[in-house]
């Protein structure tokens, strides 16, 4: 008996064809992987977190050339509470751990808060009244019509908030999604 065997035309192989298929990998370089994109993500993290707290820094310098300049007690009043304001807004940028996102269950609230020092629970609270207040005197200085004055005086409080904005983008990967998948896709 004669078989007939069937021809298949020759293609080349392109680019899109290697894109449909998963890339398998194997339980070392899957491990890797993992451990190079968190510390990617440290390092990342800790340049911006750099480059952000030059930004109280340098204002706390311009306080406190204004303290010593400053002719009433108001003003110097003012700028202290200010450089106070932007030292806390440092030490919370730079000082207080970002919490990764947690996820429902895994820890209890309670625990959660009590592992925290007075200062981790408190310090943001305390620095956000300040910064209120501060804008409360650039309130009363605007409507005086002193506009440089109370640019003066707002600038701590939208310092902490760009401040607080930042930190919360500065929160690590979420890797575990990735790390419970990792021995699923066994490759060769």
């Amino acid at each position: 008996m004669a078989t007939t065997r069937v021809r298949k035309a020759f293609r080349y192989p392109s680019e899109s064809e290697g894109e449909d298929e998963p890339d398998e990998m194997d339980e070392e370089h899957q491990e890797r992987l993992i451990s190079s994109l968190q510390t990617e993500d440290q390092q990342k993290n800790e340049l911006y977190r750099k480059c952000f707290l030059a930004i109280p820094l340098f204002a706390s310098f311009f306080f406190l050339y204004a303290f010593v300049v400053a002719s009433t007690t108001r003003a110097r009043a003012v700028t202290l509470l200010s450089v106070s304001s932007l030292g806390c807004t440092a030490y919370i940028l730079y000082f207080m751990p970002v919490e990764a996102p947690d996820r429902k269950g895994k820890k209890p609230v309670y625990r959660v808060e009590a592992e925290k020092t007075p200062v981790e629970k408190y310090l943001v609270y305390l620095n956000g009244a300040l910064a209120g207040l501060l804008l409360l005197a650039a309130t009363v200085s605007w409507r005086r019509g002193l506009g440089e004055v109370a640019w003066r005086e707002m600038l701590p409080a939208v310092i902490f908030g760009l401040t607080m904005f930042v930190r919360q983008q500065l929160a690590p990967l979420d890797l575990e999604d990735l790390q419970k998948a990792r021995y699923e896709y066994k490759g060769a």
